[in-house]
């Protein structure tokens, strides 16, 4: 519930002058999200000892509840952005289809191995681990433990199910 004096902690941790959204006429300026934010940019805030995203609040404070299993977009493409005439209602699939047509959707995949953004291992760690393990005496635990990743993905290597483009 989204009560006074929960409104005025949430106003509190807004900046309403954030920048001006120049790709869309006449929309204004972004009102900025100043507090916590998860990995993606988008507002975390603790409500009734739930942890919502900040514009998901917004909307709600403005609109009332939000339909079961929709999305509140961002017209600004900005994720810190509450202002709630830079929101609006849709699907999954709305979602899908805005994030495409404004260029913001990867259409193709991750690169493999090394290459991957998350990546932990390089090739060269990857041909090593293969080796040792091949030379016996050494476990995969082991292995996990002195590369710094779980058991199961040095099986997945062993197993060729991940860095399988690595060649021996």
């Amino acid at each position: 519930m989204i009560d006074e004096k929960m409104m005025a902690r949430f106003w509190a941790k807004v900046d309403k002058n954030g920048p001006i959204v120049s790709h869309v006429k006449g929309l204004g300026c972004c009102w900025l999200w100043k507090a916590a934010t998860n990995s993606d940019g988008y507002g975390l805030v603790g409500v009734d000892g739930r942890t919502l995203r900040a514009h998901r609040v917004s909307w709600e404070i403005h609109n009332g509840p939000i339909p079961a299993g929709m999305c509140i977009l961002h017209r600004c493409d900005n994720p810190p952005c509450v202002n709630p005439a830079h929101l609006f209602l849709g699907t999954d699939a709305d979602n899908i289809r805005d994030c495409v047509a404004k260029g913001r959707h990867v259409t193709h995949p991750a690169p493999p191995g090394e290459g991957h953004r998350s990546a932990k291992l390089t090739d060269a760690n990857v041909l090593e681990i293969r080796k040792l393990y091949a030379a016996g005496g050494v476990f995969q635990r082991e292995l996990g433990e002195r590369f710094g990743v779980s058991r199961q993905n040095i099986s997945y290597i062993l197993s060729r199910k991940a860095w399988a483009h690595v060649a021996t």
